[in-house]
C-alpha cells in the first residue's frame, strides 16, 4: 500500500512540475529534461533534515534550477545563437543569392577553423552534443565521463567558438 500511495505521489509531484515549467519556460521537449533535473538534484543533494512539505521543495529547487539556467543562457549569449541547419542553409546555392553562399560558406571555414582549435575531446563532446542532438547525460555514459564535465567541455567549446568568429569578424 505504500507504495502505490508513493507511486501516486510521484506522479503528482511530476505532474506539478511540469505544468510549472510548462508555465515558466513556454512548454515544449525541454520540459521533461527539467523535470528529470529537478529529480536529480534533490536525489543528490540529499536533505539533511526531514522535507516536511515536498510539494514546496520541489517547488523551490525547480525555481532554482529556471533561474540557474537563465543565467548559464545568457552567459552563453543562447538568444544569438543560430541553428547548424539554419547555417546549413546558407550555403544552399539554388535558395539564396551568390553573395549569400559565399558569406555562408566563410562563415562556415571560420567555424571549422576554429573547431580545428579546440581539444580533441572537448571536439568530440562538442559535436555529439551539438551536431547529433545527443544529450548530455548520453554522451557522458557513452565516453564514460561525468555530465557535469560533458556540459563545461560543450560550454567551453562555445565559448571558443564565439570569440574566434567574433576575432575573425572584425
Amino acid at each position: 500500500m505504500a507504495d502505490k500511495s508513493r507511486t501516486l505521489a510521484d506522479a503528482e509531484h511530476r505532474s506539478m512540475l511540469r505544468a510549472y515549467f510548462t508555465r515558466q519556460i513556454g512548454g515544449g521537449s525541454d520540459v521533461e529534461d527539467y523535470v528529470q533535473d529537478v529529480f536529480v538534484r534533490v536525489l543528490s543533494a540529499a536533505p539533511a533534515e526531514r522535507v516536511g512539505n515536498w510539494r514546496g521543495f520541489l517547488l523551490r529547487v525547480a525555481s532554482s534550477l529556471v533561474v540557474d539556467r537563465f543565467r548559464r543562457d545568457r552567459a552563453r549569449l543562447r538568444d544569438q545563437h543560430q541553428e547548424l541547419e539554419e547555417a546549413g542553409e546558407l550555403i544552399d546555392d539554388q535558395a539564396i543569392n551568390p553573395e549569400q553562399a559565399l558569406i555562408g560558406r566563410e562563415n562556415l571555414e571560420r567555424l571549422e577553423e576554429a573547431l580545428k582549435q579546440v581539444d580533441p575531446i572537448a571536439r568530440n563532446v562538442f559535436l555529439l552534443v551539438r551536431v547529433d542532438g545527443m544529450r548530455h547525460r548520453d554522451v557522458a555514459e557513452r565516453l564514460g565521463m561525468d555530465t557535469r564535465t560533458v556540459t563545461r567541455l560543450v560550454d567551453r567549446t562555445l565559448v571558443h567558438l564565439g570569440r574566434h568568429l567574433a576575432e575573425t569578424e572584425q
